[in-house]
């Protein structure tokens, strides 16, 4: 039986790569913001749809310029979702090539901030039994500076401040969450991704329940940058301070904020990679 895994947590985050990631494994389909929930969340309750408050329309204009006949009301929610990223799945799409997965046992969206947003969420856990959560959380400050230099809209002309106040709202989200105790989520740092992709690997799809071999690991750790990001220092509220203490994040750490630190040790991780082949 086909269930969904749902990733959450904020944008700029390394939901892409971790996208990648998941869909190297044959059971496991992740599309690539397709918007999928948010639009059945609107289409199944008779609502226009509008495009999301936190978010850009791009990806939902995207899949209902492609999609939107298969839409359904004889289908359930799951049944829509179903056809519609397996059918995306099997067609590709920008970020992704056309995929073949005859066993398919997860299927998800890269859409980390409406999969947790508490008004979508309980449209998610009666419509969508037995699914999981993946809560990707990335320090907040290489978050900030990588939304900074984001080409799009989204967060176009807001301060550091601003962006910083909105992974904390998402992040509080998830917190939320988790003290119910409603569904099972599993929490996943980007830092680990990327410093130990194997290990990280092995965690997820052990969540998932799904078998997997060394080869596997060693592909994802091969598909990996092993390089380090800038940390800006920011000025951070108290909840913010609360959340980052959580996932042991520190509001100081002098080398990740030297520039000429990161371009050194950055330098010789890819001369590890030229030479090795691995990072």
């Amino acid at each position: 039986m086909i269930k969904a895994v749902f990733i959450v947590g904020n944008k700029r985050s390394g939901s892409t790569q971790l996208m990648h990631l998941l869909n190297l494994h044959p059971n496991i389909f992740i599309s690539n913001e397709s918007d999928i929930i948010w639009i059945l969340y609107r289409f199944h309750q008779g609502l226009d749809i509008i495009p999301y408050q936190w978010d850009t329309p791009l990806g939902m204009n995207a899949t209902l310029e492609k999609y939107r006949d298969l839409l359904s009301k004889d289908k359930t929610p799951m049944e829509n979702f179903i056809t519609l990223q397996t059918t995306l799945m099997r067609e590709g799409s920008k970020k992704l090539v056309p995929m073949d997965k005859e066993h398919l046992l997860w299927i998800g969206d890269q859409k980390p901030f409406q999969q947790i947003d508490p008004e979508i969420l309980p449209f998610i856990k009666t419509h969508f039994p037995n699914s999981r959560f993946i809560h990707l959380i990335r320090h907040p400050f290489p978050t900030v500076q990588s939304s900074k230099v984001f080409i799009g809209d989204l967060w176009k002309g807001m301060t550091e401040a601003e962006i910083l106040h909105r992974w904390t709202m998402h992040e509080t989200w998830v917190e939320q969450e988790k003290q119910k105790q409603e569904v099972p989520m599993l929490d996943i740092k980007y830092e680990d991704i990327v410093e130990h992709t194997q290990a990280s690997l092995a965690k997820m799809f052990d969540f998932l329940e799904v078998p997997y071999n060394k080869s596997l690991l060693q592909e994802g750790r091969q598909l990996t940058r092993r390089l380090l990001k800038y940390h800006p220092p920011l000025p951070c509220p108290p909840e913010t301070q609360a959340i980052m203490q959580k996932y042991g994040y520190a509001q100081h750490n002098l080398r990740l904020e030297s520039p000429l630190f990161i371009k050194s040790m950055n330098f010789l991780r890819r001369l590890q990679r030229k030479v090795t082949g691995t990072w």
